[in-house]
């Protein structure tokens, strides 16, 4: 693996973690959480006209 996509992964990794710890910290739950992930990785049938 490229040092630059180790790197990448490793500072993903970190942000994530600091994203789940903020969300424990204002009190959210597991499955909170979840539901939002969940609600925006769906497939959108909005379109964008130019």
């Amino acid at each position: 693996m490229a040092v630059a996509k180790i790197m990448s992964k490793k500072i993903l990794d970190q942000e994530w973690v600091i994203l789940m710890k903020a969300a424990k910290e204002l009190g959210l739950q597991k499955d909170e959480v979840q539901a939002f992930l969940r609600q925006y990785n769906k497939p959108t049938t909005m379109r964008l006209h130019k």
